[in-house]
Protein backbone atom coordinates (compact mmCIF):
# COMPACT_ATOMS: atom_id res chain seq x y z
CA UNK A 1 0.00 0.00 0.00
CA UNK A 2 1.27 3.47 -0.87
CA UNK A 3 1.91 6.03 1.85
CA UNK A 4 -0.55 8.89 2.06
CA UNK A 5 0.42 12.10 0.34
CA UNK A 6 1.55 14.34 3.20
CA UNK A 7 3.63 17.49 2.90
CA UNK A 8 5.49 17.99 6.17
CA UNK A 9 7.47 21.03 7.28
CA UNK A 10 11.10 20.03 7.90
CA UNK A 11 11.34 22.65 10.65
CA UNK A 12 8.35 21.77 12.84
CA UNK A 13 6.63 18.77 11.25
CA UNK A 14 3.31 20.56 10.62
CA UNK A 15 1.39 20.34 7.34
CA UNK A 16 2.64 22.42 4.43
CA UNK A 17 0.40 23.75 1.62
CA UNK A 18 1.02 25.66 -1.60
CA UNK A 19 0.14 29.38 -1.27
CA UNK A 20 -0.75 31.00 -4.59
CA UNK A 21 0.04 34.55 -3.47
CA UNK A 22 3.58 33.63 -2.35
CA UNK A 23 4.23 30.95 -4.99
CA UNK A 24 5.75 28.85 -2.23
CA UNK A 25 4.83 25.91 -0.04
CA UNK A 26 4.12 27.47 3.38
CA UNK A 27 3.82 26.02 6.86
CA UNK A 28 0.81 27.56 8.62
CA UNK A 29 2.35 26.78 12.02
CA UNK A 30 5.86 28.30 11.79
CA UNK A 31 5.40 30.29 8.54
CA UNK A 32 8.44 28.70 6.92
CA UNK A 33 8.31 28.66 3.13
CA UNK A 34 9.83 26.28 0.60
CA UNK A 35 10.12 25.86 -3.16
CA UNK A 36 8.66 22.75 -4.82
CA UNK A 37 12.12 21.21 -5.17
CA UNK A 38 12.88 21.89 -1.49
CA UNK A 39 9.60 20.41 -0.27
CA UNK A 40 10.09 17.45 -2.61
CA UNK A 41 13.53 16.80 -1.18
CA UNK A 42 12.23 16.53 2.39
CA UNK A 43 9.10 14.60 1.31
CA UNK A 44 10.62 12.04 -1.08
CA UNK A 45 7.62 9.72 -0.77
CA UNK A 46 5.60 12.31 -2.74
CA UNK A 47 8.03 12.58 -5.62
CA UNK A 48 6.24 11.83 -8.88
CA UNK A 49 8.12 9.33 -11.03
CA UNK A 50 7.55 10.52 -14.58
CA UNK A 51 8.95 7.26 -15.94
CA UNK A 52 6.41 5.14 -14.09
CA UNK A 53 3.09 4.38 -15.86
CA UNK A 54 1.04 6.83 -13.77
CA UNK A 55 1.18 4.54 -10.69
CA UNK A 56 2.14 7.35 -8.34
CA UNK A 57 -0.56 9.59 -9.74
CA UNK A 58 -3.19 6.88 -9.30
CA UNK A 59 -2.11 5.91 -5.80
CA UNK A 60 -1.98 9.45 -4.44
CA UNK A 61 -5.31 10.70 -5.79
CA UNK A 62 -8.90 10.07 -4.75
CA UNK A 63 -11.74 9.87 -7.24
CA UNK A 64 -15.19 11.13 -6.27
CA UNK A 65 -18.33 10.47 -8.30
CA UNK A 66 -21.45 12.62 -8.48
CA UNK A 67 -24.46 10.31 -8.61
CA UNK A 68 -26.57 13.13 -10.05
CA UNK A 69 -24.59 14.35 -13.08
CA UNK A 70 -21.82 11.76 -13.30
CA UNK A 71 -18.95 14.20 -12.82
CA UNK A 72 -15.63 12.68 -11.75
CA UNK A 73 -13.69 14.81 -9.27
CA UNK A 74 -10.03 14.20 -8.55
CA UNK A 75 -8.30 15.36 -5.35
CA UNK A 76 -5.11 14.54 -3.53
CA UNK A 77 -5.44 12.14 -0.60
CA UNK A 78 -5.81 14.88 1.99
CA UNK A 79 -8.39 17.02 0.18
CA UNK A 80 -11.93 15.74 0.64
CA UNK A 81 -14.62 16.60 -1.89
CA UNK A 82 -18.06 17.03 -0.33
CA UNK A 83 -20.07 18.45 -3.24
CA UNK A 84 -20.06 18.45 -7.02
CA UNK A 85 -18.85 21.77 -8.42
CA UNK A 86 -21.10 21.28 -11.47
CA UNK A 87 -24.50 20.54 -9.91
CA UNK A 88 -23.89 21.11 -6.15
CA UNK A 89 -25.12 17.63 -5.19
CA UNK A 90 -23.21 15.45 -2.75
CA UNK A 91 -20.43 13.26 -4.09
CA UNK A 92 -19.27 9.86 -2.91
CA UNK A 93 -15.73 8.55 -2.71
CA UNK A 94 -15.17 5.92 -5.37
CA UNK A 95 -11.54 5.14 -4.60
CA UNK A 96 -8.34 5.56 -6.54
CA UNK A 97 -8.02 6.98 -10.02
CA UNK A 98 -7.63 4.13 -12.47
CA UNK A 99 -6.45 4.24 -16.04
CA UNK A 100 -5.74 7.98 -15.84
CA UNK A 101 -2.93 9.51 -17.79
CA UNK A 102 -0.51 11.31 -15.51
CA UNK A 103 -0.20 15.00 -16.48
CA UNK A 104 3.12 16.10 -17.91
CA UNK A 105 2.94 19.80 -16.98
CA UNK A 106 1.14 22.07 -14.54
CA UNK A 107 0.73 25.82 -13.99
CA UNK A 108 0.32 26.40 -10.24
CA UNK A 109 -2.37 28.78 -9.00
CA UNK A 110 -1.22 32.42 -8.76
CA UNK A 111 -4.62 33.99 -8.10
CA UNK A 112 -5.71 33.41 -4.51
CA UNK A 113 -9.24 32.63 -3.38
CA UNK A 114 -9.49 36.11 -1.82
CA UNK A 115 -8.52 37.71 -5.14
CA UNK A 116 -11.01 35.52 -7.00
CA UNK A 117 -13.84 36.50 -4.63
CA UNK A 118 -13.00 40.21 -4.98
CA UNK A 119 -12.98 39.88 -8.77
CA UNK A 120 -16.35 38.14 -8.60
CA UNK A 121 -17.82 40.93 -6.42
CA UNK A 122 -16.46 43.59 -8.78
CA UNK A 123 -18.01 41.76 -11.73
CA UNK A 124 -21.36 41.47 -9.93
CA UNK A 125 -21.38 45.18 -9.02
CA UNK A 126 -21.66 46.01 -12.72
CA UNK A 127 -24.69 43.73 -13.22
CA UNK A 128 -27.95 45.34 -12.18
CA UNK A 129 -30.41 42.49 -12.57
CA UNK A 130 -28.73 39.62 -10.73
CA UNK A 131 -30.77 37.41 -8.36
CA UNK A 132 -30.26 38.47 -4.76
CA UNK A 133 -28.44 35.31 -3.67
CA UNK A 134 -26.06 35.19 -6.64
CA UNK A 135 -23.16 36.69 -4.66
CA UNK A 136 -24.16 35.41 -1.24
CA UNK A 137 -21.66 33.82 1.14
CA UNK A 138 -23.25 30.42 0.53
CA UNK A 139 -22.78 30.82 -3.20
CA UNK A 140 -19.15 31.90 -2.84
CA UNK A 141 -18.47 28.79 -0.79
CA UNK A 142 -19.26 26.82 -3.95
CA UNK A 143 -16.31 28.42 -5.77
CA UNK A 144 -13.50 25.88 -6.08
CA UNK A 145 -9.90 26.01 -7.23
CA UNK A 146 -9.98 23.58 -10.13
CA UNK A 147 -7.12 22.19 -12.17
CA UNK A 148 -8.58 21.71 -15.64
CA UNK A 149 -7.14 19.02 -17.93
CA UNK A 150 -5.89 20.49 -21.20
CA UNK A 151 -4.43 18.94 -24.32
CA UNK A 152 -1.72 21.09 -25.92
CA UNK A 153 -0.61 20.42 -29.51
CA UNK A 154 2.68 21.39 -31.12
CA UNK A 155 2.07 21.29 -34.87
CA UNK A 156 3.93 21.96 -38.09
CA UNK A 157 1.59 22.84 -40.94
CA UNK A 158 1.52 23.77 -44.61
CA UNK A 159 -1.11 26.42 -45.34
CA UNK A 160 -2.18 28.06 -48.59
CA UNK A 161 -4.94 30.38 -49.70
CA UNK A 162 -6.28 31.44 -53.10
CA UNK A 163 -8.16 34.76 -53.24
CA UNK A 164 -10.06 36.94 -55.65
CA UNK A 165 -8.63 40.44 -55.27
CA UNK A 166 -10.12 43.58 -56.79
CA UNK A 167 -8.85 47.07 -57.46
CA UNK A 168 -11.71 49.49 -58.08
CA UNK A 169 -11.24 53.03 -59.33
CA UNK A 170 -13.63 55.60 -60.81
CA UNK A 171 -13.61 58.98 -62.48
CA UNK A 172 -16.11 61.43 -63.94
CA UNK A 173 -16.49 61.96 -67.67
CA UNK A 174 -19.05 64.68 -68.34
CA UNK A 175 -22.33 63.62 -66.74
CA UNK A 176 -21.11 60.05 -66.19
CA UNK A 177 -19.02 58.33 -63.52
CA UNK A 178 -16.91 55.56 -65.02
CA UNK A 179 -15.83 52.73 -62.72
CA UNK A 180 -12.91 50.41 -63.55
CA UNK A 181 -12.72 47.04 -61.81
CA UNK A 182 -9.63 44.89 -62.16
CA UNK A 183 -9.83 41.33 -60.82
CA UNK A 184 -6.74 39.33 -59.85
CA UNK A 185 -6.10 35.84 -58.56
CA UNK A 186 -3.73 36.08 -55.60
CA UNK A 187 -2.10 33.13 -53.82
CA UNK A 188 -0.17 32.88 -50.59
CA UNK A 189 1.45 29.82 -49.01
CA UNK A 190 3.61 29.27 -45.96
CA UNK A 191 5.01 26.66 -43.62
CA UNK A 192 4.04 27.48 -40.02
CA UNK A 193 4.72 26.06 -36.61
CA UNK A 194 2.27 26.26 -33.71
CA UNK A 195 3.25 25.48 -30.13
CA UNK A 196 0.86 24.64 -27.32
CA UNK A 197 -2.47 25.08 -29.12
CA UNK A 198 -4.92 24.35 -26.25
CA UNK A 199 -8.21 22.53 -25.87
CA UNK A 200 -9.73 21.41 -22.58
CA UNK A 201 -10.25 17.70 -22.05
CA UNK A 202 -13.44 17.82 -19.97
CA UNK A 203 -16.94 17.19 -21.33
CA UNK A 204 -18.60 18.89 -18.36
CA UNK A 205 -16.81 22.20 -18.86
CA UNK A 206 -18.18 24.55 -21.49
CA UNK A 207 -15.59 24.90 -24.26
CA UNK A 208 -16.50 28.54 -24.93
CA UNK A 209 -16.04 29.37 -21.23
CA UNK A 210 -12.59 27.78 -21.17
CA UNK A 211 -11.65 29.58 -24.39
CA UNK A 212 -12.81 32.86 -22.82
CA UNK A 213 -10.42 32.66 -19.83
CA UNK A 214 -7.40 32.09 -22.07
CA UNK A 215 -4.62 32.81 -22.64
CA UNK A 216 -2.38 31.15 -20.08
CA UNK A 217 1.26 32.17 -19.83
CA UNK A 218 3.19 29.03 -20.66
CA UNK A 219 6.36 30.48 -19.11
CA UNK A 220 4.93 29.38 -15.74
CA UNK A 221 4.74 25.71 -16.70
CA UNK A 222 6.58 23.38 -14.34
CA UNK A 223 6.88 19.58 -14.45
CA UNK A 224 3.82 18.00 -12.90
CA UNK A 225 4.04 17.27 -9.19
CA UNK A 226 1.31 15.92 -6.92
CA UNK A 227 2.39 18.54 -4.37
CA UNK A 228 0.52 21.26 -6.30
CA UNK A 229 -2.79 19.36 -5.97
CA UNK A 230 -2.86 19.91 -2.21
CA UNK A 231 -6.02 21.83 -1.31
CA UNK A 232 -7.42 21.94 -4.85
CA UNK A 233 -9.76 19.91 -7.03
CA UNK A 234 -9.05 18.57 -10.50
CA UNK A 235 -11.15 17.21 -13.32
CA UNK A 236 -10.37 13.80 -14.71
CA UNK A 237 -10.06 14.14 -18.46
CA UNK A 238 -12.80 12.35 -20.41
CA UNK A 239 -12.04 13.72 -23.88
CA UNK A 240 -8.95 12.27 -25.51
CA UNK A 241 -6.64 14.10 -27.89
CA UNK A 242 -8.24 12.62 -30.99
CA UNK A 243 -11.60 14.08 -29.97
CA UNK A 244 -10.20 17.56 -29.31
CA UNK A 245 -8.10 17.69 -32.48
CA UNK A 246 -10.90 19.18 -34.65
CA UNK A 247 -11.07 22.13 -32.24
CA UNK A 248 -7.32 22.55 -32.33
CA UNK A 249 -7.25 22.26 -36.11
CA UNK A 250 -9.96 24.95 -36.37
CA UNK A 251 -7.88 27.30 -34.24
CA UNK A 252 -4.85 26.72 -36.44
CA UNK A 253 -6.93 27.20 -39.59
CA UNK A 254 -8.28 30.52 -38.31
CA UNK A 255 -4.82 31.73 -37.31
CA UNK A 256 -3.09 30.59 -40.50
CA UNK A 257 -5.78 32.00 -42.75
CA UNK A 258 -5.63 35.38 -41.03
CA UNK A 259 -1.83 35.46 -41.27
CA UNK A 260 -1.90 34.69 -45.01
CA UNK A 261 -4.71 37.14 -45.70
CA UNK A 262 -2.94 39.91 -43.78
CA UNK A 263 -0.01 39.49 -46.15
CA UNK A 264 -2.18 40.47 -49.16
CA UNK A 265 -2.10 44.24 -49.47
CA UNK A 266 -2.73 46.93 -52.04
CA UNK A 267 -6.20 45.86 -53.18
CA UNK A 268 -9.60 47.42 -52.71
CA UNK A 269 -11.09 44.11 -51.59
CA UNK A 270 -9.88 40.54 -51.07
CA UNK A 271 -12.13 37.47 -50.89
CA UNK A 272 -10.81 33.97 -50.14
CA UNK A 273 -11.81 31.32 -52.67
CA UNK A 274 -9.92 28.28 -51.44
CA UNK A 275 -7.97 27.55 -48.26
CA UNK A 276 -5.88 24.45 -47.61
CA UNK A 277 -4.15 23.29 -44.44
CA UNK A 278 -2.06 20.16 -44.05
CA UNK A 279 -0.67 19.03 -40.69
CA UNK A 280 2.81 17.61 -41.21
CA UNK A 281 3.58 16.81 -37.59
CA UNK A 282 1.81 16.91 -34.22
CA UNK A 283 3.26 16.40 -30.75
CA UNK A 284 1.01 16.35 -27.70
CA UNK A 285 1.29 17.45 -24.07
CA UNK A 286 -1.17 16.77 -21.28
CA UNK A 287 -1.30 19.62 -18.76
CA UNK A 288 -3.27 20.89 -15.78
CA UNK A 289 -4.24 24.58 -15.88
CA UNK A 290 -5.64 26.56 -12.89
CA UNK A 291 -9.21 27.92 -12.89
CA UNK A 292 -11.41 29.27 -10.12
CA UNK A 293 -14.76 27.78 -11.04
CA UNK A 294 -18.32 28.21 -9.81
CA UNK A 295 -21.75 26.97 -10.87
CA UNK A 296 -24.93 28.90 -10.04
CA UNK A 297 -28.28 27.11 -10.36
CA UNK A 298 -31.25 29.43 -10.94
CA UNK A 299 -34.71 28.14 -11.83
CA UNK A 300 -33.26 24.72 -12.78
CA UNK A 301 -30.78 26.29 -15.19
CA UNK A 302 -27.01 26.23 -14.67
CA UNK A 303 -24.81 29.29 -15.06
CA UNK A 304 -21.04 28.90 -15.09
CA UNK A 305 -18.48 31.39 -13.90
CA UNK A 306 -14.69 31.05 -14.25
CA UNK A 307 -11.54 33.01 -13.42
CA UNK A 308 -8.14 32.21 -14.85
CA UNK A 309 -6.20 31.09 -11.76
CA UNK A 310 -2.97 32.44 -13.21
CA UNK A 311 -3.94 35.80 -14.77
CA UNK A 312 -7.30 36.68 -13.19
CA UNK A 313 -9.13 36.91 -16.52
CA UNK A 314 -12.83 36.43 -15.89
CA UNK A 315 -15.67 34.95 -17.94
CA UNK A 316 -19.28 33.98 -17.34
CA UNK A 317 -22.90 34.57 -18.29
CA UNK A 318 -24.94 35.93 -15.35
CA UNK A 319 -28.53 34.91 -14.63
CA UNK A 320 -31.27 37.49 -14.95
CA UNK A 321 -33.68 38.23 -12.12
CA UNK A 322 -37.04 38.74 -13.81
CA UNK A 323 -38.43 40.17 -10.56
CA UNK A 324 -35.90 43.03 -10.61
CA UNK A 325 -36.38 43.52 -14.35
CA UNK A 326 -40.17 43.76 -14.03
CA UNK A 327 -39.85 46.05 -11.01
CA UNK A 328 -37.66 48.43 -13.02
CA UNK A 329 -40.05 48.28 -15.97
CA UNK A 330 -42.99 49.09 -13.68
CA UNK A 331 -41.07 51.99 -12.11
CA UNK A 332 -40.18 53.42 -15.52
CA UNK A 333 -43.80 53.03 -16.63
CA UNK A 334 -45.00 55.02 -13.61
CA UNK A 335 -42.32 57.71 -14.11
CA UNK A 336 -43.06 58.19 -17.79
CA UNK A 337 -46.78 57.99 -17.09
CA UNK A 338 -46.46 60.76 -14.51
CA UNK A 339 -44.32 62.91 -16.78
CA UNK A 340 -46.73 62.37 -19.68
CA UNK A 341 -49.66 63.39 -17.48
CA UNK A 342 -47.80 66.48 -16.32
CA UNK A 343 -47.15 67.61 -19.90
CA UNK A 344 -50.77 67.01 -20.89
CA UNK A 345 -51.94 69.05 -17.93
Amino acid sequence: MSEALQLKCPNCGATVEFKADRQKFVCDFCDSEFSESEIGAVNPQNKTDTDAPANDFSEHTNLYICQSCGAEIVTDENTAASFCHYCHNAVTLKGRVSGALQPELIIPFKYTREQAERAFHDWCSKKWFLPGDFKSKGQLEKMVGLYVPFWLADCKIDASVVCDAKNISSHRSGDYRITHTRVYTVERAAKMEYRGVPADGSKKLDDALMDAVEPFNYNDFVPFSMNFFSGFYADKYDVDRNEVFPRIRKRMEDGAKKALMDDIRGYTSVSPVNFQLKVDQANWHYAMLPVWFMTYIHKDKKYFFAINGQTGKLAGIPPLSWGKTLALAAALFLIFGFLGGAFLA
